[in-house]
């Protein structure tokens, strides 16, 4: 057990991890500018040197206190997750898309942050020795050491800089009872050393063996005996560590280091460098606050993750259309969605007097904003037809004309079901299918309030609000949102009202055939909510709950049938094929699966009931559209009208309402509750 006073106190290494950083994102800014200083780079290397030894000795230290309990909980949540949603994020800015590229960085296997690659390589290695052969812990770390000798430059100048932190770890007994004035004759003969190696470096006859083993030697000799100076100077000189910032830049190193690489191609001069670095500082401040929720919230965390994924997305379609800097704006969008996220995570209640009047209040002002924006816009001037798609068909259908053989204003067919048509019936008569979007959103947000109480609802419509999907969706008079905000509503009134399928299996049944004569992507969160207990059933009550779920389904469309059965069926635009088109059978068989995992997973957890849906529907766009673009090889097409991101818009009430209600009985309920 480490002390205050110990060498490598934990408030010591934090000092250590926090100027690493600082010299690592400074050494790469510097870089970027053309004729640099070449001697800059030893800052990096130095660097990075501290932190992997840092990594050995708190790793081991970990394990002498727990063992590998949690070993690879702690390394994915930590380590492995914010690394992949840096790599995600920063996907709308990659000029040209590459698979093969995308899974080495996902894999970790030649990725884009050569140390997340070298420092997982370590983290499996120690696993397997401490779980195969501990008792040979150290000569399987060592032997892997030299190995990485004979590895690329970057990894080969560090193969001792983890080994050697595990080893002060493996005796730190002794290492804690050297007398100060021994670590600063160490710390001396060390900074000599790597000081000798590196003016050897610069001797021109040595140089021309650069990219050889000898040199990438000569290198290894450099990096960690320096680095030794960084790692005992706050022992040596207590004095540094009231240089608070410096301990602070500690606590987010990690994310110091994945976060700052992301904006080097926009580092122009000494300026750019100050901005950015600022930049890097609060992008990472933040990041670091979500990984720590992380470990302590993961599904609540998650979904919150997700939900500002969906609207990043929207955000970087739409501003890279409107401005070149559509990189700062969505990367603002994103950390202002962060901060509400963590604000609500952190606080269940938000406004604790007057919160029912102020939920009033703020949905009533979001419904009167939605309807400003709808009306703003001339709805035969916008180039999505969905609005149309359900307008035109219902007044085919009262002239009467068959309504699927109407099209929309750009020339397409109307694809909704027919329930889905009769829910719009009355907002059709008032002049304006569009006006469904309000009520659906009004709908949500009162279901969250009614289910969760007043503090969610105040929440939900805020994050609702502060969606760019749910404007944009408003101004182009889509039904799509609306459609799953409808459905999450009907979620949440089975949830306050606790229907439960167990008791009401035919009457559900019926109405799960309604829900899918609206669209067939609503078939998975009510798949994911009633299998479970559809299982628990009788063999009779199995076989009559899917004749009536499939009955009605099949009598919603009887009428239309009958009318003309050829056109509903056979006609090439169709409501079946439309709703289908970009789909593959194997891709249904893939979301099946996943489907009936998630159903026998969430266990009455209203949580993860919330979570799974919005898994699924975004799976649903994923799979299509992943699949489609690797047959045609059409990666770069996601942010043009070849692919509809929008689909995406689905999961949103089902994240929104985990994220509102994280912390309410209903969703904590540990008894199934549908």
């Amino acid at each position: 057990m480490t002390r205050n006073t110990d060498i490598l106190s934990h408030e010591n290494t934090l000092w250590t991890q926090g100027i690493s950083a600082i010299m690592v994102m400074l050494m790469h800014f510097i870089m970027q500018i053309e004729g640099y200083p070449r001697i800059v780079n030893i800052l990096g290397s130095i660097g990075v040197a501290a932190f992997l030894f840092i990594s050995g000795f708190g790793l081991n230290e970990s394990y002498k206190k727990s063992g590998l309990t949690g070993y690879w909980h702690k390394r994915i949540v930590r380590v492995i997750i914010p690394c992949w949603l840096v790599f995600l994020f920063k996907l709308p800015f990659e000029e040209q898309f590459s698979l093969s590229r995308l899974v080495h960085n996902l894999l970790f296997t030649d990725s884009e942050l050569w140390f997340v690659d070298y420092i997982v390589r370590w983290y499996i290695i120690y696993w397997l020795a401490r779980r195969l052969s501990p008792r040979h812990t150290t000569k399987i770390l060592a032997g892997f050491s030299v190995a990485f000798i004979f590895a690329q430059q970057l990894m080969c100048e560090q193969a001792f800089s983890f080994f050697c932190g595990y080893i002060v770890s493996q005796h730190y007994d002794k290492v804690r009872q050297t007398s100060r004035g021994r670590i600063i004759k160490f710390t001396a003969a060390a900074f000599a050393y790597g000081t000798a190696f590196m003016l050897i470096k610069e001797i021109p006859f040595v140089r021309g063996y650069i990219g050889t083993v000898p040199f990438n030697i000569i290198l290894l000799n450099i990096k960690l005996p320096l680095a030794v100076a960084i790692i005992t100077s706050p022992y040596i000189l207590p004095q540094l560590k009231r240089l608070r910032p410096i301990s602070w830049f500690g606590k987010i190193s990690y994310e110091i280091y994945i976060v700052h690489f992301f904006v080097l191609p926009f580092v122009t001069d000494f300026l750019s460098i100050i901005k950015y670095m600022a930049a890097s500082t609060v992008i990472a401040a933040v990041f670091n606050r979500i990984n720590n929720e992380l470990k302590n919230n993961f599904t609540t965390v998650f979904t919150s993750i997700l939900y500002i994924a969906v609207c990043y997305i929207m955000a970087c379609k739409y501003s890279m259309r409107a401005t070149e800097h559509f990189g700062y704006v969505s990367m603002s969008y994103a950390v202002i969605l962060a901060l509400v996220t963590l604000l609500f995570n952190r606080r269940k209640t938000i406004i604790s007097r007057h919160s029912e009047a102020i939920f009033w209040s703020m949905a009533v002002i979001m419904a009167v904003a939605m309807a400003a924006v709808q009306y703003h816009f001339d709805p035969m001037q916008n180039q999505v037809d969905r609005w149309s798609a359900i307008a035109n068909p219902l007044t085919a259908m009262f002239s009467g004309q068959f309504p699927y053989s109407a099209q929309t204003h750009l020339g397409g067919y109307a694809s909704p079901f027919p329930v889905w048509m009769v829910f719009h019936i009355p907002f059709w008569a008032l002049g304006n299918v569009g006006l469904s979007e309000i009520f659906t959103a009004l709908l949500f947000v009162i279901s969250v309030k009614a289910a969760y109480g007043s503090q969610a609802g105040i929440k939900a419509t805020v994050l609702l609000a502060l969606s760019l999907n749910l404007w944009y969706e408003t101004a182009v008079r889509s039904d799509l949102i609306s459609n799953f905000l409808l459905l999450a509503s009907f979620i949440n009134l089975l949830i306050c009202k606790k229907i439960t399928f167990s008791k009401y299996p035919l009457m559900l049944a019926a109405i799960a055939g309604l829900w899918l004569s609206t669209r067939i992507s609503t078939a998975f969160p009510l798949f994911i909510m009633f299998f479970p207990f559809w299982l628990k059933l009788s063999a009779g009550r199995k076989v009559s709950t899917l004749l009536i779920a499939a009955a009605v389904l099949c009598l919603t469309f009887l009428p239309f049938a009958l009318w003309d059965w050829h056109e509903l069926f056979y006609a090439e635009n169709n409501p079946f094929s439309l709703q289908s088109r970009q789909g593959r059978p194997a891709d249904s068989l893939l979301l099946l699966a996943a489907a009936v995992i998630m159903a026998l997973k969430w266990k009455g957890n209203n949580k993860m009931l919330m979570l799974f849906s919005a898994i699924m529907l975004i799976l649903v766009p994923v799979l299509a559209y992943g699949h489609n673009m690797y047959v045609y090889g059409n990666w770069t097409d996601i942010f043009n009208s070849a692919y509809d991101i929008t689909y995406l818009d689905a999961s949103l009430p089902f994240c929104i309402t985990l994220m509102a209600a994280f912390g309410a009985c209903q969703m904590q309920a540990k008894k199934p509750s549908l």
